[in-house]
C-alpha cells in the first residue's frame, strides 16, 4: 500500500454536520475538505481492490472488494463496516495485509450521507442521514453478502462481520437479525441503544472499547462530542451492558475468565450455547479509534493506540469459528 495516507473514518467526521457545528470550530471547513480528498485517494492505494455496485431499495449502493483468495478451497468472507463519516475505503486498508496473508475476501460497504464518500449507517439510535432517512442498512449488508456469495468462491460457513464506531453499531444489529448467516462478529468502539430485539441465534462476539473514548463514551449516554450527540436519537448503552446483552444472548452462564496485561483487560466467556463465546477487551487508555492503526490521527486528535492490534485480534477470534 505504497503512498497510502488516511484519516481515520469514525463518527468523529460525519457528513451530517450542521452549519452551527462548523461555525463552532475554526478551520473546520478546510479540514473537512482535506479529509474528503484523502479519502478519495485512499481507494486507489489498496492494490487489487475493486468498486462494486448493486441496486438496493431503488438506489445504487456500492462496496469496495478485495479478493485475496488464493484459489483452491472456498475462501472466508469478512464484511467490514466503516465509522460514521467514512466509506469502505477508510476501512479496507486496515484489513488489506491480513486479507493477503490469509487468503480472505474482504468487502467494505459504503454508507449513505449528504456528502459523497462520507456516509453513515442507520443503527437505530444513530447516525445522521442514514438514520433520518430510515434506511434498512441491515438488509443492505445482507444484500452485499448475497451479491458476493452469488459470484461463488465463498465458504458460507465462514462469513464474518466487523464494524467500527457507527459501523460497529450496525454490526450489533446485523448479528442480532442474521446470526444464522455469520460465524462470528466483532465491534470496535461501537454501542447499542437498549431497544434491540433478542438475538435470533447465538453468535460468537468480540467487543473492544477504550475507556477514554470521547465519541462513543464507555459509560454510555449521549456522546461527549456535541456534534455527534446531535446525530443521535437515543443515548448509547454503557459498554458493560452491551457485553451483558451478548452473554445473555449466547447463554453464557459461567463467570468470564479475566486476564490483564498492562493497559488491556480481556474477559472471555466460554461454554456458551451452540459453541459461541463472548470476548471483551477493555482498553484503559484508548480513545476513539481502530487499535493498531498507526497511520493517522482521528479528527479529534486521538493518538494512535498500539497496545493491541484490532485486526490481528479479531481475525484470530474469527478463524476458530464456523457455522
Amino acid at each position: 500500500m505504497a503512498g497510502y495516507r488516511m484519516i481515520a473514518g469514525g463518527l468523529v467526521v460525519m457528513a451530517l454536520f450542521s452549519g452551527a457545528a462548523a461555525a463552532q470550530r475554526p478551520g473546520f471547513g478546510e479540514r473537512l475538505r482535506e479529509l474528503r480528498a484523502a479519502r478519495q485517494q485512499a481507494s486507489a492505494d489498496v492494490d487489487g481492490a475493486t468498486r462494486q455496485t448493486l441496486m438496493f431499495a431503488g438506489r445504487e449502493r456500492s462496496y469496495a472488494l478485495l479478493d485475496a483468495h488464493k484459489g483452491g478451497t472456498p475462501a472466508p468472507l469478512v464484511i467490514v463496516l466503516h465509522g460514521g463519516g467514512g466509506n469502505g475505503s477508510t476501512m479496507l486498508p486496515r484489513w488489506a495485509d491480513k486479507a493477503r496473508s490469509e487468503g480472505l475476501v474482504v468487502a467494505a460497504p459504503d454508507g449513505v450521507g449528504r456528502m459523497q464518500g462520507m456516509g453513515t449507517w442507520n443503527a437505530g439510535g444513530c447516525c445522521g442521514e442514514a438514520m433520518t432517512s430510515g434506511l434498512d442498512d441491515v438488509a443492505f449488508v445482507n444484500a452485499v453478502v448475497d451479491d458476493i456469495t452469488r459470484k461463488g468462491g465463498i465458504d458460507t460457513r465462514r462469513i464474518y462481520v466487523a464494524g467500527f464506531s457507527n459501523g460497529g453499531m450496525l454490526t450489533h444489529r446485523f448479528a442480532i437479525a442474521h446470526g444464522d448467516r455469520i460465524a462470528a462478529a466483532a465491534v470496535v468502539s461501537g454501542a447499542m441503544f437498549g431497544d434491540e430485539k433478542p438475538a435470533a441465534t447465538p453468535v460468537p462476539m468480540l467487543i473492544m472499547h477504550g475507556r477514554k473514548d470521547n465519541v462513543v463514551g464507555y459509560d454510555g449516554g449521549m456522546s461527549p462530542t456535541s456534534f455527534v450527540a446531535r446525530a443521535q436519537s437515543a443515548p448509547f448503552l454503557p459498554v458493560e451492558r452491551t457485553v451483558a446483552f451478548w452473554r445473555d444472548a449466547d447463554g453464557c452462564r459461567a463467570a468470564p475468565a479475566v486476564t490483564t496485561g498492562g493497559d488491556v483487560t480481556g474477559a472471555r466467556s466460554l461454554g456458551c450455547s451452540g459453541g459461541s463465546e463472548v470476548l471483551f477487551y477493555s482498553l484503559a487508555s484508548a480513545g476513539h479509534g481502530w487499535p493498531g492503526d498507526t497511520r493517522s490521527r482521528g479528527m479529534l486528535g486521538n493518538d494512535p493506540y498500539t497496545q493491541i492490534n484490532a485486526t490481528e485480534v479479531i481475525w484470530d477470534f474469527f478463524k476458530v469459528h464456523r457455522r
